[in-house]
């Protein structure tokens, strides 16, 4: 029997690729099944906050697959990658080539004591929204920025450290009850071009690990008063310190869409400004088509900007 016939006659290993396809298997399971981390120490608040990013065990179980390659090993790597693909695929489509919209609205949280208010303000005066909100107007640079926003803006409502400027008129400010000690939201009635537009100006509470039920009750009541406010043209925009990918942005999205979501055009991370890792910044809306969503850079603050374009439905 010659050399060839001996390497022939060896049993074929059944189990080559296993490992692939275990590791494969349980990556796919535990992005299924995220929403049964624990809350306890705010383990699901990190982890969900960085959901995408774990896509990178994707490059593992690919490596994996290639080193010991196999029908086992491939059906390890295609079902996360299909799963992943599904959660957070659509986002990163190319946006539409149609940038004209009705009117662009944009936030940002300019940071309490913020070094170079100025530049920061006139960042996103040069980006041209129609309708902008800001949050944490504190301190001396508060005062800065709101002094150059009124410069560029004809009208203005700000109810503690959160604003509203636009285009166009603004009606009495109603704040919106978030279980707090102190104004954190507010809804107003823009009368645009277009027709009124109910727009609602939100500054969520922080989050630490384990220390997020505060924001959870807020996020709640600011979910009953938008249900429950029969406007058509809805907006509800700012910091809501909750990333696109946590279990309690569902309270809001569905029944309102996200810009980012619908326009497209990548994960649009805003946070923390220098390297964003998640999006705690969002623009969200009822009775509208989304046309375009981008996150500026960051001026000099902690979160980045963000700007969308909405046309009315």
């Amino acid at each position: 029997m010659n050399q060839t016939d001996v390497r022939s006659s060896r049993p074929r290993n059944p189990a080559k690729g296993i490992t692939a396809l275990i590791f494969g298997l349980l990556y796919a399971a535990f992005l299924l099944l995220h929403h049964l981390l624990p809350t306890r120490a705010g383990i699901a608040l990190v982890v969900e906050s960085l959901l995408p990013w774990t896509g990178v065990f994707l490059a593992l179980v690919l490596l994996m697959a290639l080193i010991r390659f196999s029908a086992l090993s491939a059906v390890g790597f295609l079902v996360p990658a299909v799963v992943w693909a599904g959660m957070f695929g659509p986002p990163l489509l190319p946006g539409g080539d149609d940038k004209s919209s009705d009117l662009t609205v944009a936030t940002q949280n300019v940071g309490a004591r913020l070094p170079q208010p100025t530049a920061t303000a006139r960042n996103i005066i040069e980006a041209d929204p129609d309708i902008l909100t800001i949050q944490e107007l504190e301190s001396l640079s508060g005062k800065i920025i709101h002094e150059e926003l009124d410069s560029a803006f004809p009208h203005s409502r700000v109810v503690d450290t959160i604003g509203v400027w636009s285009k166009w008129p603004i009606s009495k400010p109603e704040e919106v009850d978030l279980g707090l000690q102190w104004p954190r939201a507010f809804a107003s009635t823009i009368s645009t071009d277009h027709g009124d537009i109910r727009f609602y100006a939100v500054h969520m509470p922080s989050v630490r690990p384990g220390h997020e039920a505060m924001r959870n009750a807020a996020m709640r009541r600011l979910a009953t008063t938008v249900s429950a406010d029969p406007a058509e043209h809805v907006i509800v925009a700012g910091d809501l310190n909750t990333a696109s990918s946590d279990r309690k942005f569902s309270t809001l999205v569905p029944p309102l869409k996200d810009t980012r979501t619908e326009a497209r055009g990548g994960f649009g991370f805003t946070w923390p400004g220098v390297f964003p890792v998640t999006r705690l910044d969002h623009i969200l809306y009822r009775g509208f088509d989304a046309t375009s969503d981008e996150v500026l850079g960051r001026g000099t603050s902690d979160h980045r900007a963000v700007v969308a374009g909405l046309n009315l439905e």
